[in-house]
């Protein structure tokens, strides 16, 4: 028996999951997919109108980002996508702020669309309504069972080939198939449909499906699988009727059917395996943002890189204060550190401003008796080659440096420290020499102990 699962729908007779479960799609056949956008917490602009907020914000993004992966990764098995044309939905989410006039917050935004999920754009528009024409005859059955449940909530706006259903008078596609040249599988778009109304609700606040709900659900639920199985085998013919269910087969079916579940249990088994060995190479692959980025994927970057080394690494807020790195050890060294990405210049003295706020705020505080060490990790000329990368930090960057004891990090020469900690994990003595390198050094550009590994030229240092 085929698994199911419903992502983001509510739907009885098969597994449910959450739009924000992080959830594989690889213990699964068959996948119904509803993209509408979860509730989110939003910002209330003062002028009207809102976004979602920073950390809302950032959720979505990352269950977006999930979802896109979890999808390919189901088409590449040769899985079949059951995606419910919901209607198109552009969001704003809050990205940062800055403080203006008399403390209000103005925030930059970014847009988000709830078909982001989807390995290729496709390209739609909002149009609704009821009268459905059944173009493609594999899906005559599934349309008797939601015709009464279903509406086009968005029509197609280019050529189509594979259409599977049209508004009444034929103008335009409302359900098409997707096929990619390099993924197995394929994505069905469906018509919009919903049975959620079919529940009884308690006093208490419970529901349950009816009778029902439940007797279309199952019907639907056959409808997809046998629509798989033809899509799969590229056949032509009919879904076979729900009754063919109680038709005796011979028993040799059976048999093949537990072999092939042990062969579907061990390859979701290897592919755990597969999916914990393309994270831990994914987190080491983040590390080179030390080499050409900038923004949050350096200050992220950086932040693992000294966790490597053996600090607490955190991002601080409280308030307006808002600290890229507070940094400390055991041995009771507090450090901040900011971070900064050049495309095509050195790092310049613009970024002590917000380090020396930082540093006195920090030490505003009751729990808070020493200044901290301030740290700058620059990453200039980032989209230059690094051993072809001119100097560093402008020389009014290195002159305040010696002005308030500042440690300057060329973040290029930290990629070289990460990967020898990473490949020489043992080595706990150039671990301590590596902080005792970055805590010693004031008003200059921290050098770092030589690796016991020579790192390839192509990385070599620049002054």
């Amino acid at each position: 028996m085929k698994n199911i699962v419903a992502v983001n729908f509510s739907f009885p007779s098969i597994d449910q999951i959450s739009y924000q479960s992080g959830q594989s799609l690889l213990d699964y056949d068959i996948v119904l997919f509803d993209p509408e956008f979860p509730k989110m917490p939003r910002i209330d602009f003062t002028g009207g109108g809102s976004c979602i907020t920073i950390e809302g914000a950032e959720r979505l993004k990352t269950a977006i980002a999930h979802w896109g992966g979890e999808i390919k990764d189901a088409l590449k098995a040769g899985k079949t996508i059951f995606f419910l044309l919901n209607d198109y939905e552009i969001d704003s989410g809050a990205a940062g702020y800055s403080i203006g006039t008399r403390g209000v917050k103005n925030y930059t935004t970014s847009q988000i669309t709830n078909y982001d999920v989807l390995p290729t754009s496709i390209s739609i528009r909002n149009a609704k309504g009821k009268h459905l024409k059944v173009v493609d005859a594999k899906f005559k059955g599934l349309y008797a069972l939601i015709k009464d449940i279903s509406e086009y909530k968005v029509v197609f706006t280019s050529e189509i080939r594979n259409k599977l259903f049209t508004t009444r008078d034929g103008s335009n596609v409302i359900s098409a198939i997707s096929r990619f040249k390099d993924l197995s599988g394929c994505i069905v778009y469906l018509p919009y449909f919903d049975i959620s109304e079919l529940k009884t609700y308690s006093q208490q606040g419970g529901s349950k499906w009816k009778p029902e709900a439940t007797r279309i659900s199952k019907g639907i639920v056959s409808q997809l699988v046998e629509i798989d199985k033809l899509l799969s085998s590229q056949a032509e013919g009919t879904p076979k009727p729900e009754w063919m269910n109680s038709v005796d087969f011979p028993k040799k079916i059976s048999e093949i059917d537990m072999s092939i579940q042990k062969f579907e249990e061990e390859i979701i088994a290897l592919h755990t395996l597969k999916d914990a060995e393309l994270m831990e190479k994914e987190e080491l692959i983040q590390y080179s943002a030390l080499l050409f980025e900038n923004g949050k994927p350096l200050e992220k970057a950086v932040e693992k890189s000294l966790q490597l080394l053996g600090y607490t690494v955190e991002n601080f807020k409280d308030g307006d204060i808002e600290i890229d790195h507070l940094i400390s050890h055991t041995n009771g060294i507090r450090m901040i550190g900011e971070s900064e990405g050049k495309d095509n210049s050195a790092i310049d003295i613009s970024k002590f401003r917000q380090l020396e706020s930082n540093i006195n705020e920090d030490f505003e505080r009751d729990d808070v008796e020493v200044p901290a060490k301030g740290i700058i990790f620059g990453n200039g000329h980032r989209l230059v080659e690094p051993h072809l990368r001119a100097d560093q930090f402008t020389q009014k960057c290195l002159t305040n440096a010696k002005r308030l004891g500042t440690a300057l990090v060329k973040t290029v020469d930290l990629y070289e420290v990460v990967v020898y900690v990473l490949d020489n994990a043992n080595d706990k003595q150039f671990q301590t020499n590596c902080r005792k390198a970055i805590e010693s050094t004031t008003g200059e550009v921290v050098e770092f102990p030589k690796p016991k590994i020579k790192i390839k030229p192509s990385l070599k240092k620049t002054n």
